[in-house]
């Protein structure tokens, strides 16, 4: 069995490139939108590129899941429309924190395809019909909840992606 290649990227990385596509197309996205997305994305790059895009874990939480970071960073907005990037800040050589906006590089163009198509399937719905989604019966994050775990396995995460792109590729 081939070992899950790791991308270089932080969940903020994803998160950048579904706030850009919100920003381009005038459509608004929430917290938990942009969670469900987020997440859907990492799904699919695991089940058709076997790439794991960061290595944060992904959490069990009452809405569905959850990457802690992403939460912290936009919680302020609660339910309302996030109207920044997610940012970063690395020291640079003064020894002071510069911010920088992550970005997945535009060289590679597997990845992007894949969270391209991820955002042209789920862009129309809503956050809670994506939360919706993710709590059906047999979904990582219901197996997950039903057996007290606090974090998703990326190979149920994966063989779920996987299982779902089959049955749309093949009615």
């Amino acid at each position: 069995m081939n070992e899950t290649k790791k991308a270089d990227y932080t969940p903020s990385h994803v998160a950048n490139f579904f706030l850009d596509k919100a920003e381009e197309e005038g459509i608004p996205i929430t917290q938990m939108k942009l969670q469900k997305l987020v997440y859907i994305g990492y799904g699919w790059c695991l089940a058709v590129l076997d790439v794991k895009l960061f290595d944060e874990h992904i959490g069990v939480w009452q809405h569905g899941p959850v990457i802690a970071s992403l939460y912290h960073e936009f919680k302020r907005y609660g339910s309302h429309h996030i109207a920044e990037k997610s940012v970063k800040f690395d020291l640079d050589n003064k020894l002071t924190l510069e911010p920088s906006i992550p970005h997945i590089d535009k060289a590679n163009h597997k990845v992007i395809e894949v969270l391209t198509i991820v955002w042209n399937s789920y862009k129309p719905l809503s956050a809670w019909a994506l939360r919706d989604k993710t709590h059906e019966n047999g979904t990582p994050w219901s197996t997950a909840k039903n057996n007290c775990h606090d974090y998703l396995e990326d190979d149920s995460i994966k063989n779920h992606f996987h299982e779902k792109i089959q049955e749309y590729l093949h009615g």
